[in-house]
């Protein structure tokens, strides 16, 4: 089985007798800056927070030159439990660890144009250090 061969972990979560997979992931780990504070919405009988959180990489270009690069993620709760909790609490500049399953969605904008959206839905949250006690 070419699976097992290729990734350690791969080889753990599959059943070379059976040739199949018994566990499929979709987990995003996070840990950034807090783009913007958490903002609290309200939907029908929930209530739902989104923050934004960035995350940075270097790389070198073709010259040589040290090139960061910054990407931002969209984070969703619809725990109800713990909104209260994160649009008191988060705020930009924080240092946030983030995780959940990676949601995809699709709506009509008010202009009518259909848009798309990535989306961490989140089930485990810390935070590390807020901006102002660096």
């Amino acid at each position: 089985m070419l699976l097992t061969r290729i990734n350690p972990v791969a080889k753990r979560i599959a059943t070379p007798a059976l040739g199949s997979v018994r566990t499929l992931v979709n987990k995003a780990t996070i840990i950034g800056r807090v783009g913007q504070d958490a903002e609290l919405n309200n939907h029908a009988d929930r209530t739902v927070v989104h923050f934004s959180v960035a995350t940075s990489e270097n790389h070198k270009d073709a010259e040589g030159n040290l090139v960061k690069t910054t990407h931002w993620h969209r984070v969703v709760s619809w725990d109800q439990k713990k909104n209260s909790y994160l649009h008191d609490r988060v705020k930009k500049g924080d240092l946030v660890f983030v995780e959940g399953p990676i949601h995809y969605r699709s709506y009509t904008a008010k202009d009518g144009t259909e848009k798309n959206l990535t989306e961490i839905a989140l089930k485990n949250f810390q935070a590390l250090t807020p901006k102002d006690q660096q």
